[in-house]
């Protein structure tokens, strides 16, 4: 059984998923599998390119090719069922990782500072591309969300803040509290990540060391990120969540999921009416 295990999505971008599997291939830390999803794009082009790979890392691969898409959530448990590994992450095909992430996320799980973390993060850097030419070019990078000092259920409950590609959690502890449900087709790991805080704790490494890649490409939207290309089904799904939780907590009396999500939003939006007040007494106050 290897240490851990990796599961990499990709549909018909070929020039992203040369980088994530060398993101996965020149890891310093060698025990690993990867389970690479095709969910329903062409296999040739992710045929050619794992036949390209060294032998070492072909014997640690699984291709499972889907010849219909089943959605992100349902790949990603297609990937889970294939991994026989003490741990797991979900690495997406336009996303990147460090030499070092799989050395230092193992070391950290081996020995947690409580028996509850169960789970990992980095920091993480996020980089700003475009795709031209068949060429990636980068133009601008940033710290992402590097302000948080823990993982708390209550902020998670009020919005999800890390990206997959950071977090790296116990397998046998995602069995338990339930792997991606295949009913959302985007923030299916917002759901995951505040089930798994429900029960465990997730511990943060200060390095940076994972890559979360934005792009738009309106030309080939095969190239665009999910976030980018699917804003309105993340408006959507993020109320449909927060509904979810609501109904629930009212139907049982009690203050849960729901309370606490929908009161950050109300706080937010209370936030934001106040910053346009200040600001327009500014502009006001500026005139005269």
């Amino acid at each position: 059984m290897a240490k851990i295990g990796v599961i990499m999505r990709t549909k018909d971008r070929p020039i992203l998923l040369r980088r994530a599997l060398q993101s996965v291939t020149q890891q310093t830390f060698r025990d690993w599998q990867l389970v690479v999803v095709n969910d329903g794009g062409d296999p040739r082009p992710v045929e050619d390119l794992l036949a390209s790979l060294d032998a070492e890392s072909q014997r640690k691969i699984t291709l499972v090719s889907h010849p219909e898409s089943v959605g992100m959530e349902a790949a990603s448990n297609v990937g889970l069922s294939k991994l026989k590994t003490e741990y797991a992450m979900i690495h997406d095909d336009d996303d990147s990782l460090h030499p070092e992430f799989f050395e230092k996320t193992t070391s950290y799980l081996d020995k947690p500072p409580h028996p509850r973390v169960k789970g990992a993060i980095t920091r993480t850097t996020r980089i700003i591309e475009k795709l031209e030419n068949g060429t990636v070019e980068v133009l601008d990078q940033f710290p992402f969300h590097d302000w948080a000092e823990s993982i708390s259920l209550r902020r998670m409950i009020a919005q999800n803040f890390i990206a997959p590609i950071c977090f790296v959690f116990n397998r046998e502890a995602c069995e338990e509290v339930g792997a991606f449900r295949e009913d959302l087709p985007v923030l299916g790991d917002w759901d995951f990540n505040v089930r798994f805080l429900e029960k465990y704790e997730i511990g943060i490494i200060p390095e940076f060391l994972a890559y979360y890649h934005d792009r738009s490409n309106p030309d080939d939207p095969n190239y665009t990120t999910t976030f980018s290309g699917k804003l309105h089904l993340h408006v959507f799904y993020d109320n449909f969540l927060r509904n979810e939780w609501l109904r629930k907590d009212m139907e049982e009396g009690k203050t849960g999921r729901g309370i606490i999500a929908n009161q950050a939003i109300m706080f937010r939006d209370s936030a934001w009416e106040i910053k346009k007040d200040i600001s327009k007494k500014i502009d006001d106050s500026n005139r005269d």
